[in-house]
Order: structure tokens, then C-alpha cells, then sequence
């Protein structure tokens, strides 16, 4: 399709780039041409979450226990955080049923998540993960009125907060605040969170920090 017609090209460019950086040695040149290397891999990254937004939503949903999918992203963001002098803090309500979902969708929406939070950390911050479970939060697409048994997944982080207009504008596609960011991120997450019946919410204070809460559905008995 048409992203396979666009990467082609791309591979094309981004090999070549890298046989003239072998052979540069100035080092203004060598520059350049590092950058034309970052930003083809920018594309790349962009057609890859452009193909995310497009693609059918999955169905291959089994029984998944939340923690464990945690656990395996806070490991991955751990170093990051520890270069800042930051840590995670994890406040897990064991008694939490197993929900509903595609473990794969899922990972890249809380892998995005806790980036995120982990990037708007200051110097010596902490990033809290908090699992609750909630019988109270009604948001079906159906005419079902009976309380819908959720788990919630917090991620706070101790950052500058968002403005107005950011928070405004985060589902908007292409808009991001991050010099390397495609503006896709949390679009995608939110598609898959709602394919799962789930919801996204998102509080922000300046200078105190942004609370995001994943609403996910228990497995049903």
C-alpha cells in the first residue's frame, strides 16, 4: 500500500546517507548528514504510527493481568528515569480482576503513557502507577444502564504541568509539544483504549504535574 510506496524510497535515502558519512570527515558535513539520517528515521517512525490510526481494530482480545503488562514497561523506562534521578513509584491494588484486551495494543498505549510521563519528569521526579478498581464509571457505547465493574490505570507524574492549549489540543493529530515527537502518540492510544470500551482521562496543574486515567472494562464471568 501506500506507506510500503513511501518506506521504499526512505530506505533508499537512509542507506545512502549512511555510506557518505563513511566517507565525510569534516565535520559540519558529517552533521548534515546525521541529520538527514534522524529525520528520514522520523518518517519512518510517523508512517509506522499513521499505519497504527489506520488499521482495523484488533478483536483477539484473552484475559490479561494488568500488572504483569506494568511491570514489563517500567522495566523498559527504568534506566531513563534513573538517569534523571527519578523513580517509580507503584501503588497496585492486588485484588484487581483480569480484563479483556490485546496485550500488544495495550504495551504500546502504556509504553507511550509512561514515556511521557517519565519525559515531563523533572530532575529527581517520580512517576506514581496506581491500579484501583471502580464499579461506578458508566460509558458504554450501548443502552446498558447496570454499573460497568472498570479497572484504573493512574500514571502521575511530578512534570511542569500541560497549558490549557496542550491539553486542549491532545487527541488533535500531528500537534505535540516534543521537538522529536509525530503528534500521533496518545491518537493512537486513544483509538485502542476505545476499541477496548475503555476511556482516557487527563488532569494537568501547572506546576504540580498531569494525572492520566486508563478506564479499562473487567473480563466479563
Amino acid at each position: 500500500g501506500m506507506a510500503h510506496e513511501i518506506r521504499n524510497p526512505l530506505s533508499g535515502i537512509r542507506g545512502s546517507a549512511q555510506l557518505l558519512l563513511k566517507d565525510l570527515e569534516n565535520s559540519e558535513q558529517r552533521e548534515y548528514m546525521e541529520i538527514v539520517i534522524a529525520e528520514v528515521d522520523r518518517i519512518n517512525r510517523l508512517v509506522k504510527k499513521m499505519m497504527n490510526l489506520t488499521r482495523p481494530a484488533s478483536n483477539d482480545f484473552k484475559p490479561i493481568n494488568i500488572h504483569r503488562v506494568l511491570e514489563e514497561i517500567l522495566t523498559l523506562e527504568k534506566d531513563t528515569l534513573i538517569r534523571k534521578k527519578g523513580k517509580f513509584v507503584q501503588a497496585y491494588d492486588p485484588s484487581l480482576p483480569a480484563i479483556e484486551g490485546n496485550e500488544d495494543e495495550l504495551k504500546q498505549v502504556f509504553l507511550n503513557l509512561v514515556k511521557n510521563a517519565v519525559d515531563a519528569s523533572p530532575k529527581g521526579g517520580q512517576v506514581s502507577i496506581v491500579t484501583q478498581f471502580s464499579s461506578n464509571y458508566v460509558f458504554r457505547k450501548t443502552q446498558d444502564t447496570r454499573p460497568m465493574h472498570n479497572i484504573i490505570v493512574e500514571i502521575i507524574d511530578s512534570g511542569p504541568g500541560m497549558t490549557d492549549e496542550t491539553l486542549k489540543n491532545l487527541f488533535t493529530p500531528f500537534f505535540t509539544t516534543k521537538k522529536r515527537g509525530t503528534g500521533l502518540g496518545m491518537v493512537v492510544s486513544l483509538k485502542i483504549i476505545e476499541n477496548h470500551n475503555g476511556k482516557i482521562k487527563i488532569t494537568s496543574e501547572r506546576s504540580i504535574g498531569t494525572k492520566v486515567q486508563v478506564f479499562l472494562p473487567v473480563k466479563k464471568k
